[in-house]
């Protein structure tokens, strides 16, 4: 039988101790999960682009006929975390110069990038827009930790699927 003195329970150290531990690793762990939110929705870019590709890749696409892929992408596609862009980035020679930008349907997110394409489709790069979508464009490239290309005289960090 316990005394007046003798409670049963936490103290209010030990409680305080245990808010403190918890806290610290869910700071640690919350970029990694960040990361890995980010990854598993970029798949559904990184699928929507191997449509587009078989679609616009090796042809020389009118302005009309890059509008009405990215309009049905966007619209039958059902695209739920990007909107895909069909863009024409010019070219020093007569390359073709349709390329695909897939951005955030939620610009306010704390982790901030868009995917886009380069060399006619064939190249899938992220593009970061702050520091974590830099970390985030960091751990999806296998090459480097610095940026390997630009997009739009950003730099950018080539993908390999």
């Amino acid at each position: 039988m316990l005394n007046k003195k003798q409670q049963a329970g936490f103290s209010l150290l030990e409680l305080l101790v245990i808010i403190i531990v918890v806290g610290v690793l869910t700071l640690i762990a919350l970029p990694y999960y960040e990361n890995a939110v980010q990854s598993a929705r970029s798949t559904e870019a990184v699928i929507w682009w191997n449509r587009v590709k078989s679609m616009a890749a090796g042809n020389n696409i009118s302005p009309t006929r890059a509008e009405r892929i990215a309009q049905d992408v966007n619209e039958k596609g059902k695209l739920k975390y990007f909107t895909l862009q069909i863009v024409c980035r010019q070219k020093d020679n007569d390359e073709l110069c349709w390329e695909a930008e897939f951005h955030l349907k939620k610009p306010d997110q704390s982790v901030q990038y868009y995917l886009a394409t380069q060399m006619n489709f064939l190249q899938f790069v992220c593009v970061p827009q702050n520091d974590a979508g830099d970390a985030f464009c960091k751990t999806q490239s296998a090459d480097s930790d610095i940026p390997n290309t630009t997009i739009n005289e950003q730099p950018a960090y080539i993908i390999h699927y």
